[in-house]
């Protein structure tokens, strides 16, 4: 059982899924659900076929796309014809953008676009000093000219969760990305700012359900793109 921050999607050609919630007393076996951001939900999987999972960053307006829920849904309704066929295909960043696009309605252009731009200004500033051990609240603040309250306070209206987890949450996701393309997990771990890998390991089970070396063990099954 774990949450991130992502808008989980799952899709496949059966019940393949086994899906539990804290809300629900017994698992569902299911072909496709969507999970909310910060909900605790476990997914197992029988290894039986391709399947597609799909984790979308709030951080994009997601919120448009989202109905104004925090229910898991174990349906993808009218989105299930149309992500079908990528169930079989070998996935790049050119069809990663079509899912986001077929998911949200709308092209990643100009994505950030109903952000407060000093909002804007520390989501770069954090993605830019990711392999920084520590970074500070009021070093945010100063950098884009505001109080620490106030910066605190409109980051999580904004973004949806306080800038501390969204800090964790980067480094986690910029982690990801450095295993995808090969790197060690020492070396993941300390380019995304994290003191050593067993902190990262924790940070990782803790928001994803295994641990890196668990999925990355298994890379001829499993293909990860992020972009």
């Amino acid at each position: 059982m774990h949450a991130h921050h992502y808008v989980q999607y799952g899709l496949s050609k059966s019940d393949s899924f086994k899906l539990s919630s804290k809300e629900w007393f017994n698992s569902k076996h299911v072909n496709s659900f969507i999970v909310p951001g910060d909900i605790p939900h476990q997914v197992e999987l029988d290894g039986s076929e391709k399947v597609l999972m799909v984790w979308l960053d709030p951080e994009f307006s997601i919120k448009r796309s989202m109905p104004d829920s925090q229910v898991i849904k174990t349906s993808l309704g009218d989105l299930e014809s149309n992500l079908k066929p990528f169930t079989e295909q070998t996935l790049n960043c050119d069809t990663a953008h079509q899912i986001r696009e077929l998911i949200t309605g709308w092209p990643a252009a100009d994505s950030m676009d109903k952000l407060d731009d000093r909002i804007t200004e520390s989501i770069n500033w954090i993605k830019e000093h990711l392999s920084d051990q520590t970074i500070t609240v009021e070093q945010l603040a100063e950098t884009v000219y505001i109080s620490p309250s106030r910066l605190m306070h409109l980051f999580s209206e904004q973004i949806g969760i306080p800038i501390r987890k969204y800090i964790l949450w980067q480094r986690l996701r910029h982690a990801l990305l450095k295993l995808a393309n090969g790197e060690s997990i020492t070396e993941a771990a300390y380019s995304a700012g994290f003191t050593d890998s067993p902190h990262m390991n924790r940070a990782f089970k803790s928001n994803y359900g295994i641990t890196p070396s668990k999925i990355f063990k298994n890379s001829r099954f499993i293909q990860v793109i992020g972009c």
